[in-house]
């Protein structure tokens, strides 16, 4: 019943972005939690339902893209030159893997950066005035539905759908119905992100729908710490801080950590020797009585025999890419590395460090939901980037690239506007057009980012 409905949903998804994109993007979102609990189904050329939808998304988008509406050409997203060279790096990438080793394997690794480019264009192309972003924030916390019931399920109940287990350090993982930890800890923190943005951009008038929202935020902090996920938790520590510090909202956060301080004292005890427990490696490492190959789950003996293989690479494979897949990389640089050698492991960090120095930037001149929000999901993609590769999963990059988007292009045209309104008051003729005001701009910008 679930695989059927799964299926449909996919099918009026890609309808609709093909039809009416907001409104496609939007379901989009809500419909790819369900997508992704039918991971175990085979479809097609042994690809299952999310894996077909992760690729045709892309194609979809690249077609709006050739077709573009006022304030949706690719040339009007911020960085544009920098995604549009690291885009034709990796394209080159993906057709040497294809030669190399196969096509399937170079399409993977094509489409997994297209979801990341797609990601930070769809939402700011589509959601850039004040009612959109409220659709799109009613989506995401409508998406987070499923999988924080499901969570919380089996949290009650102890339920393990797919007959076996996944534990770290002997502690049993709570997924729910998807792959791995991964999946589940992005949809909690897709939730919780979110109803954080909602309430700050746009405060419920009842209380009791605040207090839904909060409580909503407190499930799926729950869903999210009982993944037993490093990262995850780490990245939650990291938002709770910087949420906390640049919004400044010094008595909520004492007051939720005294409750939690309380609560956890009376009800957390074994949770918090669990936690030391996921930890004790890294905690060893600190005092001196573990050694570093230790920490990460072992993850440095696999990059050290990836950086074996690599240094094993002529001249031109390191500086332009391996012409192979880097299966089991787990983490991004590396991977990048093999794909698209040292000249696109550079220009991929040179992209991470541009987007960094916008968010840190906007932030500090003024601290808006929005702004802090892009910051933290950098933090999120910055963190996952090291143990993990998050490129390979393509909601997590359509909801961390997409937000840092939104984040970013707002500021860009509040900016646009602003050079426009100072040229007009000097009586000057604006002819450069990177000044035009979008649609929307004058009647969004202050009820959306001003204090």
């Amino acid at each position: 019943m679930l695989f059927e409905a799964a299926i449909l949903l996919s099918v009026v998804t890609l309808g609709s972005l093909v039809i009416y994109p907001i409104f496609g993007v939007a379901l989009l979102f809500i419909t790819k939690p369900i997508v992704d609990a039918t991971w175990e189904h085979i479809i097609v050329a042994g690809m299952p339902l999310t894996q077909i939808v992760a690729g045709l998304v892309p194609l979809v988008m690249l077609g709006h893209l050739c077709f573009p509406k006022p304030g949706q050409r690719l040339s009007q997203i911020p960085l544009y030159q920098i995604w549009t060279v690291y885009t034709l790096v990796l394209c080159a990438a993906a057709v040497a893997i294809i030669y190399n080793q196969d096509p399937r394997s170079g399409f993977s690794v094509l489409l997994r950066h297209l979801n990341g480019l797609i990601g930070f264009y769809m939402i700011q192309a589509y959601f850039r005035e004040s009612w959109q972003i409220q659709r799109l924030l009613q989506a995401l916390i409508v998406a987070g539905i499923a999988p924080i019931s499901m969570g919380i399920y089996q949290l009650a109940t102890g339920t393990v759908w797919r007959g076996e287990e996944q534990q770290i350090e002997g502690i049993v993982r709570n997924i729910g119905l998807y792959h791995d930890a991964i999946t589940i800890r992005h949809y909690a923190l897709q939730t919780i992100l979110s109803g954080l943005l909602y309430v700050g951009l746009f405060p419920p008038r009842r209380p009791v729908v605040t207090t839904g929202l909060w409580s909503y935020v407190a499930l799926a902090s729950v869903v999210l710490s009982k993944a037993y996920s490093k990262a995850g938790l780490l990245i939650l520590v990291l938002w709770a801080v910087v949420w906390t510090l640049l919004r400044r909202r010094f008595m909520t956060f004492f007051v939720l950590a005294g409750i939690g301080a309380v609560v956890g004292g009376y009800l957390a005890s074994q949770y918090v020797s669990q936690v030391a427990t996921i930890y004790g490696k890294e905690l060893g490492f600190l005092s001196g009585t573990v050694g570093a190959d230790r920490t990460f789950n072992g993850r440095w003996y696999i990059w050290q025999d990836k950086f074996v293989e690599w240094g094993q690479l002529g001249s031109v494979a390191k500086l332009l890419g391996s012409g192979k897949e880097a299966l089991g990389a787990h983490n991004d640089y590396l991977q990048i590395l093999f794909h698209a050698g040292i000249v696109g492991l550079a220009l991929y960090l040179i992209l991470l460090a541009s987007v960094g120095f916008l968010l840190i930037r906007n932030a500090c001149r003024r601290a808006d939901p929005l702004a802090v929000a892009g910051l933290m999901l950098y933090l999120a993609w910055i963190v996952d980037s090291v143990g993990l590769v998050p490129s390979a999963y393509s909601g997590y990059q359509w909801f961390v690239w997409g937000l840092i988007g939104l984040s970013l292009r707002i500021r860009q045209d509040e900016r646009g506007d602003l050079r426009v309104i100072e040229s007009e008051r000097a009586g000057l003729v604006v002819t450069d057009s990177s000044c035009t005001v979008p649609r929307g701009v004058a009647g969004r910008r202050f009820p959306l980012v001003s204090e």
